[in-house]
This record gives structure tokens, C-alpha cells and sequence, in this order.
């Protein structure tokens, strides 16, 4: 039984993604144009006029429905990182969804978390690749996330990622962010030579409120250079988040481009 399992967890150690070779995916692109928009997409506003092809974006989960809205609403080519449970078997899509979706962070009686469960575990392994998500670990397996991400990245696409600590559940602000997306960006530029930018965005599902609001950049290398960790760089990235959320979402104020666009800075760039 320990061998079966160290097995499947090597398996899924050197599992890779990859974007889709057909940028427009046809089947997704359908049934998206004819369920998912209707129902998620919402107003994007952005404090950049042209936004980047490839950059990290951070934003907050906004429950359920947040990784999804963000996916139709976002209007540049990207991935999504998701837990890990989504992309598994049937068994594993059942537990994510019952008993870290709906009871852990939604706060679901279990029962009927469970009659969901049964019957969305079937399709949404569909749903799933189609919204391209990349699987997410809390352990070392991160690394495999950190390097499928960098794939994307240098497919000069973006990856959209939720750094909330959302054990306890989602709240309006973001209490604490896990720093992994740094460790992302800052191998990209050890690797790549390239500091790619990193934008904070808010999305909101709520009524009178169904706005996907876009920040200005942070550069991780800019940010090092100044003597900030890792972890110190998420919570400021963190408070860009939360920052949208009080100055535009909750005053429901319009947000107007303030910045022409957020180029990728190269080593040449900080004289290195």
C-alpha cells in the first residue's frame, strides 16, 4: 500500500502541464460563450491601459465562483492555479469538492456538500482543464507547480494565481498570503533574466458590485533588492489586493487607467 502511494505521488511529481496547443479550445470556448460568460463574466476596469501578455496575476479567490469569473472575464491568454484535488481522479475531485470546497472553506453541512459533490465530481474534471488550471501543493511538490508556471510564462502567457489563506474560509480582505507566487516570480528572473510583472486584481461576485478591478505592478527583483522577503513581498502584494477592494469595490468608485502598461523588466534593466 506505502509503495502504491509513493508511487502515485511520483507520478504526480513529474506530471507536466501544458497550455493547449489551440489557444481558442473550441469545446471550452463553447460551452463557456454559451454558459459560463452569461453567467460569470463581469466588468473589467484596470489601472493599465494595455496590459501585458505575460505577468503573474494575484487576486483574491471571491469564493466559489471567483477562479471562474476571473478565468472568462480576464482578457489575456492564461492558466490558473487550482488545489490539486481538481485535476485528480473521481475519488479525489469528490473529496476536494465535499470536504475542502464546500465543508473546510464554504462552511457546508456535510451531507448535502456531499449530494453536490457526487454529481459535480463527473464534469468538472472538463471544467477544469478547460479553465487550464495548474495544480497546487503545500508541500514540495510546489515545485512542480513553480516549473509548470514558469512553461506557461515562457509561452509569453499569464498565470493567475490566489495567494489567501483560505483554510478558515474567504473573506472580503485577504487575512494572510502564502508567498509561493513570489518563489515563482523570482526563480523566473533567476532563470530567465526577465522580472515579470506582478499585478494585484479583485474580483467581485457580489450584487451591484460584479466588477473584476486590475492594480497597478509590483516586480518581485525590484522589491529584493530592497532587502524584502519573500514573505514580506506577499503581504505587500496582499495589501495591493485589499486596497482595490476598499478604495473601488466596496465604494463601488469606477477605476480609470493610470499607467500606459506594465512592460517585463530584463537584468539590463537593474544593471545586472
Amino acid at each position: 500500500m506505502k509503495n502504491k502511494q509513493k508511487k502515485q505521488k511520483k507520478t504526480e511529481e513529474l506530471k507536466e502541464f501544458k497550455l493547449p496547443k489551440n489557444r481558442r479550445q473550441p469545446i471550452f470556448k463553447f460551452f463557456s460563450a454559451l454558459f459560463f460568460k452569461p453567467i460569470f463574466k463581469v466588468k473589467t476596469q484596470s489601472k493599465i491601459k494595455n496590459l501585458p501578455d505575460k505577468a503573474i496575476i494575484a487576486s483574491i479567490h471571491a469564493a466559489k465562483t471567483g477562479p471562474m469569473s476571473i478565468c472568462v472575464s480576464y482578457p489575456k491568454y492564461s492558466a490558473i492555479w487550482g488545489h490539486h484535488g481538481m485535476l485528480g481522479s473521481y475519488k479525489e475531485r469528490f473529496h476536494y469538492l465535499r470536504d475542502v470546497l464546500y465543508v473546510q472553506k464554504m462552511h457546508k453541512n456535510k451531507f448535502f456538500s456531499g449530494l453536490k459533490a457526487t454529481y459535480e465530481a463527473f464534469f468538472s474534471i472538463f471544467i477544469y482543464k478547460g479553465m487550464k488550471v495548474i495544480g497546487t501543493y503545500t508541500d514540495m511538490r510546489l515545485l512542480s507547480t513553480i516549473r509548470n508556471s514558469m512553461n506557461v510564462l515562457d509561452e509569453n502567457a499569464s498565470v493567475i494565481i490566489f495567494p489567501e489563506d483560505s483554510s478558515e474560509g474567504y473573506f472580503d480582505e485577504i487575512q494572510s498570503a502564502f508567498p509561493g507566487f513570489v518563489s515563482l516570480a523570482s526563480l523566473y528572473y533567476s532563470k530567465r533574466g526577465e522580472d515579470v510583472p506582478i499585478i494585484p486584481a479583485y474580483i467581485s461576485r457580489k450584487r451591484g458590485k460584479k466588477r473584476l478591478v486590475i492594480g497597478e505592478p509590483r516586480y518581485v527583483h525590484e522589491l529584493e533588492l530592497q532587502g524584502k522577503s519573500k514573505q514580506e513581498i506577499a503581504d505587500i502584494i496582499k495589501e495591493d489586493i485589499n486596497e482595490l477592494y476598499r478604495n473601488y469595490v466596496e465604494p463601488k468608485n469606477d477605476l480609470e487607467p493610470t499607467i500606459e502598461d506594465a512592460p517585463t523588466r530584463t537584468k539590463e534593466y537593474y544593471g545586472e
